[in-house]
């Protein structure tokens, strides 16, 4: 099926024990109530007020050769350009099927789609900058988007970008320093956003509940005998940097196994990941942020 696109080696074979779309839909309803980040940002544009999308695996349905982002996201356009705060657009991995300059350019194309008001950032996945630190894949990415991980502020709030291709889902080295320094200075946002294209919380720590059954799309590169250094030494900086944590990850739905959405809430922080191209229970999201406060839509894609 999937022939020179895409390989299966890495492909998460786990029997499907995770948490179900609809688990998940309905732990978001129940946690945001009736969010309204959608006619927020539709009707609300100060500078109080700012809205941003997340979108993840939007290359689509893999096996199809590359023709730019997924064309149900593509038909959903015009909703996001409808957004006055729309600010932001976070395209959480797998951009493109193959990393070159002909994939990245047909990707940048269609970001021109977006209103010229959305600044647009690519979170790396391995499909965009390969495993490990030396590869073409990273080099063609870097001179297409220029750094993989970054950080910026923008009102009282912080966006983290983190590239977990270094290192094998672990956050080391010059991005471990820098949100070290994050963490030492005096500064507490109101809120801050991490994204990532791996599920780099995903734990096999039965305490930590739902986390250790999501399906990813891929497996690729993770640490199996000895997990990550999330828990143990990310989060616990991540948590203290600001008054909320929000993180997101974009490496699910490629399948259509009913974990195209995970959402859930632990140590006051909230998790969340969303993908497409599977054909079934696409999603993406809408965050706005309003007055500091932080309201959170599931926008699905196959009605």
């Amino acid at each position: 099926m999937a022939g020179k696109y895409f390989t299966a080696k890495y492909y998460d074979k786990r029997p499907d024990k995770s948490p179900t779309y609809y688990e998940s839909k309905e732990r978001l309803h129940r946690v945001w109530r009736e969010s309204g980040a959608i006619e927020s940002c539709k009707t609300l544009s100060n500078n109080e007020v700012y809205s941003f999308i997340v979108a993840g695996h939007t290359y689509g349905s893999p096996g199809a050769k590359y023709n730019g982002l997924y064309k149900p996201l593509i038909r959903k356009i015009d909703l996001i350009n409808q957004c006055k705060s729309m600010t932001f657009g976070f395209i959480l991995g797998d951009a493109v099927v193959n990393a070159s300059n002909k994939e990245f350019g047909i990707l940048k194309r269609d970001l021109q789609l977006l209103s010229p008001n959305i600044n647009s950032y690519i979170v790396p996945g391995n499909h965009d900058v390969g495993m490990g630190r030396d590869n073409a894949k990273r080099d063609i990415f870097i001179q297409n988007f220029g750094k993989t991980y970054q950080y910026f502020e923008h009102n009282n709030d912080l966006f983290i970008i983190l590239d977990a291709n270094f290192d094998k889902w672990n956050i080391l080295g010059d991005q471990l320093e820098l949100l070290q320094r994050l963490g030492k200075n005096k500064v507490i946002y109101n809120n801050v956003f991490v994204f990532s294209h791996q599920v780099i919380w995903y734990d096999k720590n039965k305490d930590r509940g739902r986390f250790s059954t999501i399906k990813t799309n891929s497996l690729e590169g993770y640490p199996k005998d000895s997990g990550t250094n999330f828990w143990g030494e990310i989060f616990p900086i991540l948590s203290n940097i600001g008054e909320n944590t929000y993180l997101f990850a974009g490496d699910v739905g490629a399948w259509p196994n009913n974990s195209e959405f995970f959402y859930d809430r632990y140590s006051n922080a909230d998790f969340f990941a969303t993908g497409m191209g599977g054909g079934e229970r696409d999603n993406f999201l809408i965050v706005s942020v309003i007055n500091g406060v932080v309201k959170v839509s599931l926008v699905p894609l196959n009605d």
